[in-house]
């Protein structure tokens, strides 16, 4: 199956097991000029910390659906529950595979198509929640689940709309939406947290981050080209400008600001009654 090429730049550039926000503290006092990379590894430890502080204790074996490279699988792995991994993506199956081994089994599957042959305690859905379709989703999780099991959700939801074109209106499922159909499939919502403001200093940095580093550097390697190779410069241009001006709208994707109009990062434990 596809490759989701923006998440493995994520991965290979941060190199972190986590392809996550991360979950920041106390976000109001950071200092981004003084932030590392360290500093966003230890954040996306914090968020499987926090995730999981919300697993209830007669949960043990789990589903990590959307599994990324395997952090939350490890993390939890290591804090002695059974797990099992869940990804239709090549290149997360090849790091899950090579890592964990016969550890941790695989499933090279959409969730919505995935054919469970053992009912699990709890269904975790990590940033992976908005990539299912919303009402096939849950019913696959009630056919995954033990009676009485769970499913825990933490992902970004759509809780406004407007007329504009935000990218922040894409890829995201509404919030009511989701609410009703967990409802209607027999899920009880048990515990919710909002976590917008924990999530949103890692694209408050990846903006100051572009903004100080990337944008002057392509402002120079542009300045540079059409100074020395003119012609060839604006043969270039022509072809890559749409391309490259598509791609500068979905930098709105990294305004916090924007994120907290349209979105709401929540956590969300749901009960199969």
């Amino acid at each position: 199956m596809a490759i989701d090429h923006v998440l493995k730049l994520y991965s290979q550039t941060i190199q972190s097991s986590f392809l996550h926000y991360g979950f920041w503290d106390n976000p109001d006092i950071l200092n981004f000029t003084s932030m590392t990379l360290q500093d966003i590894k230890d954040a996306q430890n914090r968020y499987i910390e926090h995730l999981a502080s919300f697993i209830p204790n007669d949960v043990r074996n789990i589903l990590d659906v959307g599994c990324g490279i395997g952090g939350n699988a490890e993390f939890l792995l290591n804090n002695g529950y059974e797990i099992e991994a869940l990804s239709p993506d090549d290149f997360q199956k090849d790091i899950i595979i090579k890592k964990f081994q016969d550890r941790v089994p695989f499933h090279h599957s959409k969730f919505e198509k995935f054919h469970p042959k053992k009912e699990f305690d709890l269904i975790l859905e990590s940033e992976s929640a908005c990539y299912i379709k919303i009402d096939e989703g849950f019913a696959k999780a009630r056919l995954a689940l033990k009676n009485n099991g769970y499913l825990l959700a933490s992902d970004y939801f759509v809780h406004f709309r407007d007329n504009s074109k935000s990218p922040h209106l894409k890829s995201s499922h509404d919030l009511n939406k989701y609410l009703e159909s967990a409802k209607n499939h027999g899920f009880d919502l048990i515990e919710e947290y909002n976590q917008t403001n924990n999530t949103m200093p890692t694209l408050d940095y990846g903006k100051y981050f572009i903004e100080r580093f990337i944008d002057p550097t392509i402002d120079y390697i542009t300045y540079s080209a059409k100074k020395n190779y003119p012609g060839m410069a604006t043969i270039v241009e022509k072809f890559i400008k749409s391309k490259f001006d598509s791609k500068k709208n979905q930098l709105e994707l990294l305004d916090s600001n924007l994120f907290r109009k349209y979105r709401k990062y929540m956590i969300f434990l749901f009960k199969k009654v």
